[in-house]
């Protein structure tokens, strides 16, 4: 039940301590502005397309006015905006960047029970579009942003927050910056979304998951032709035969089991907490992972999820061909959408899908690169700070390095040689964790007040300075 976890305060006693110092930060009224600031953001509509992110930045540049804080606003695009703010360090160590994309996915078609633009508490969630994915993080990480201002606290690193657009379809916000003034986003180490605190079926903290890698994203186009005429007349060659032959044979096809070592230290620390046949099979892996025993990759491959973090994935999302129900095709099409192991390349697994498909009338086509960069280190300044506030706040929690299948705006950085880890403050079941995109996607309403200071006790860890 969320109301057993309005905060993780209720079963860590450091945050009764922390509560009696003179000097902490007013958490319960910080939960207050975070959550006025959650209201207006998802009430503001982003939805991507059109995305219209220009209308959250407005939101954000009030806040940082009324706070003093220096800001800079660019355009991207018509009504497309991004925001980044900095409160300087001494320069003693190289910034840190808290990001959060502020554009989010329609709700369009789907049945919500709640407005999905308006956010709604109902027994003990809060409801609404981008609450998750990614609002609540950019809400909190601005509000830390303000208590680090109004607390005067001496800092080692620049704390940059930065507000980008179009994560949703591509990221040509956190693009644009880069590109254009990269300078203002530079960082040593970043916090992003992608992992978290997640919550056991009791309502507890189950584990922390650090996102340290992400899957590279790719589309391949397929086309088939065929001869032209009348249905009643069936030729040889149909285009739309042979493109179900050629995706039939992706369909049978299957990648070969590599063991990264962000996979291998995930499989270790989720081991722990997995079922007695699956955590077996979990440390025969881990204790070979250049040769997986072939027993334990199959009771690890009954979980699809597992399954797919073993291996690099290709699977058919769209299929067109045909102008006329009487006619021959002259032409079929589909996508075929991978999710590629972050070593290897896009082009290599275009090589493979040719290989597989064995059609040389099948054109396959890659038309565009979604953008990939190298797994983050699984040690350094981000990842001990983050050990050390969980050590602080959920004693004896794991942290669970893992390579995330799907995408987010730490890939460009990564890319770029930035240390970056996928983080949300907000702790969630696995169960609402799938609600990203979907319908009805929520937040434990308890969650932000202890989200505000796990996060802010991160950042004081990274870039207060000692």
């Amino acid at each position: 039940m969320p109301t057993r976890f309005h905060a993780i305060a209720l079963v860590l006693a450091v945050f009764a301590a922390c509560a009696a110092r003179a000097d902490a930060p007013d958490f319960d009224a910080a939960a207050r502005s975070t959550r006025e600031l959650l209201a207006q953001l998802v009430a503001a509509d982003t939805s991507n397309p059109p995305g219209n992110e220009a209308r959250a930045v407005a939101i954000g540049v009030k806040k940082l006015q009324a706070a003093g804080i220096p800001y800079r606003v660019t355009e991207f695009a018509p009504g497309r905006e991004n925001l980044v703010a900095r409160l300087e360090g001494d320069g003693s160590a190289e910034p840190l960047l808290l990001l959060a994309h502020i554009d989010v996915v329609g709700a369009g078609g789907q049945e919500w029970t709640v407005e999905p633009h308006r956010l709604t508490e109902r027994d003990g969630y809060l409801y609404g579009r981008g609450v998750l994915d990614d609002l609540a993080m950019a809400a909190i990480e601005l509000e830390v942003l303000l208590l680090l201002a109004e607390s005067g606290l001496p800092l080692a690193r620049d704390v940059i927050v930065a507000w980008t657009g179009d994560e949703e379809s591509g990221g040509s916000g956190i693009e644009w910056l880069l590109e254009n003034a990269p300078e203002s986003i530079e960082a040593e180490v970043v916090l992003n979304e992608g992992g978290g605190i997640r919550l056991g079926d009791d309502g507890e903290p189950l584990r922390v998951d650090l996102q340290t890698a992400e899957k590279i994203y790719q589309d391949y186009a397929l086309r088939a032709r065929g001869p032209t005429g009348h249905s009643s007349v069936p030729l040889p060659d149909n285009a739309i035969y042979r493109l179900s032959g050629a995706l039939n044979r992706i369909a049978k096809h299957s990648f070969p089991v590599r063991i990264l070592p962000v996979t291998q230290a995930s499989l270790a620390g989720r081991a722990p907490t997995a079922s007695r046949e699956e955590a077996e099979a979990m440390r025969a892996v881990v204790a070979s992972p250049a040769a997986p025993p072939a027993a334990a990759i199959a009771t690890l491959d009954r979980d699809p999820a597992l399954a797919a973090s073993l291996r690099t994935t290709c699977v058919a999302t769209m299929i067109e061909g045909g102008t006329r129900e009487n006619a021959l095709p002259a032409e079929a099409r589909a996508i075929v959408n991978c999710r590629i192991l972050p070593d290897e390349t896009a082009a290599a697994v275009h090589a493979a899908l040719v290989r597989v498909v064995d059609d040389p009338e099948i054109e396959i086509s890659m038309p565009s690169e979604f953008g990939s960069g190298r797994p983050s280190p699984l040690d350094g300044p981000g990842p001990s700070a983050i050990a050390a506030v969980v050590e602080q706040m959920a004693p004896g929690i794991p942290i669970v390095p893992f390579m995330s299948r799907g995408a987010t705006d730490s890939r460009f950085l990564r890319a770029k040689g930035m240390a970056a880890y996928g983080l949300g403050p907000i702790a969630v079941s696995e169960a609402d964790g799938r609600r990203i995109h979907g319908v009805d996607e929520r937040i434990p309403a308890g969650g932000l007040r202890p989200g505000v200071e796990f996060l802010y006790r991160l950042v004081v860890e990274l870039a207060g300075r000692p």
